[in-house]
């Protein structure tokens, strides 16, 4: 599995005319701070669990419609002409409810950390103790729509089946589904283990993923709420991926299983890679704002 790591374009992100909500820094404990952006208003609140070394802003931006790489039958990503959009997936949203999404430590890759940086490779309890203290501290009305992207989907699993009371609906952005090394042979998951530990560049986010896998299969159910999942159809080229990855087809298998646990569909977006969000913000909005939706309707 190839987790693109976005190098956002300068000149901001698109922002909703309406109220923007709950928007900086706040203090996680520890002396530190996570860096949080709401858009938009109205309950339930959407908040978006960003995938590795991937961070708020990349839910306001989209690979542009005439660009090239829509062409490629390969996932490309890191060869797209990224640029803010008010039909990103953030601000899209923005239009029905209030939506967050926040940095992670060591996120961003200009090194522009907005959030106080952690020692890395870290364990994905961190994270989701981070995700509740940051609820707590920007006083945000829960419970919450989740959508979580890539390696998102770990913490999201393992916060869902842990704070259950904070969950009103859920949503898996090709995730990193905790079905991935069941599908997997030894020597994917030990390369999948060893790359996830390191930082994309000096400075970066690294994750302790085989301890995510243990973590999550020993916690508890995950709640019984509205629920999707959804997975992309393109693929890095063949000269980026080796037999030690996962491949496309492994990647569906567990996001099937995944969405099988949640009592839901697996739906495969077409023209999409990894990054969802990028590729197609309003496939994405559209399925979050279904969930949004489901949690409003009486009963």
């Amino acid at each position: 599995m190839l987790l693109a790591i976005l190098a956002i374009a300068a000149g901001g992100c698109a922002r909703s005319a309406a109220d923007p909500g709950p928007s900086g820094l706040f203090d996680v404990g520890g002396g530190r701070q996570l860096f949080l952006d709401c858009q938009g208003s109205g309950e339930p609140t959407v908040f978006i669990i960003p995938g590795k070394g991937s961070y708020a802003e990349a839910w306001n931006v989209v690979v542009p419609p005439d660009d090239p790489i829509r062409s490629s039958p390969y996932d490309i990503i890191t060869q797209a002409k990224l640029g803010p959009s008010p039909d990103a997936a953030q601000p899209t949203i923005a239009k029905t409810t209030q939506v967050c999404a926040y940095d992670r430590p060591n996120t961003r890759p200009d090194g522009s950390d907005r959030s106080t940086e952690v020692q890395q490779p870290h364990n994905v309890q961190q994270d989701v103790d981070d995700v509740v203290a940051l609820l707590g501290a920007s006083q945000l009305p829960g419970p919450f729509v989740f959508a979580a992207h890539s390696y998102g989907g770990l913490v999201l699993d393992l916060l869902a089946r842990t704070h259950a009371d904070l969950v009103a609906g859920l949503v898996f952005v090709d995730p990193t589904s905790e079905f991935l090394t069941n599908v997997g042979s030894p020597a994917q998951n030990a390369t999948f283990y060893r790359d996830f530990m390191v930082p994309p560049e000096p400075g970066g986010e690294g994750v302790l993923a085989e301890d995510a896998f243990a973590r999550v299969k020993a916690a508890p159910p995950l709640p019984s709420v509205p629920a999707i999942v959804l997975s992309s159809d393109k693929y890095p080229p063949p000269e980026a991926v080796t037999p030690e990855n996962y491949t496309l087809a492994q990647i569906h298998q567990a996001n099937t299983l995944l969405a099988e646990a949640l009592g839901t569909t697996n739906i495969v977006s077409t023209g999409s890679g990894h990054n969802m969000m990028l590729y197609q913000p309003k496939f994405v909005a559209d399925n979050i704002i279904d969930i949004v939706d489901r949690v409003r309707q009486p009963g």
